[in-house]
């Protein structure tokens, strides 16, 4: 029993490390408390004062509108980021870009 538990903790600290390790590399924008601001490393650097374009084509504008070259168009919602290759980050997890 306590063999499990202890194979457990060390499954749940090595995801967490893995986790935090990959946020570190992350440079981008994210919506938080209803500001875009800019990210370095995975922390909040400064508020967005213009609009950025990504690897991608997409821009991305100080209110949160994204706008892919296709000309989709969306909002982010707190606590969603765009990295700078133009990959949707939504709760720490990658996906695409659809609205």
């Amino acid at each position: 029993m306590r063999f499990s538990r202890l194979i457990a903790a060390i499954f749940l600290f090595s995801l967490f490390g893995t986790a935090s390790a990959a946020a570190a590399d992350m440079d981008g924008v994210m919506m938080h408390g209803g500001k875009m601001m800019m990210m370095k490393a995975g922390h909040p650097a400064t508020a967005m004062d213009h609009e950025i374009t990504l690897a991608d084509g997409a821009k991305v504008e100080v209110d949160g509108t994204v706008k892919s070259k296709d000309g989709t168009e969306f909002h982010l919602q707190d606590g969603e980021m765009i990295m700078m290759d133009g990959h949707l980050m939504k709760g720490a997890k990658a996906t695409t870009m659809s609205p």
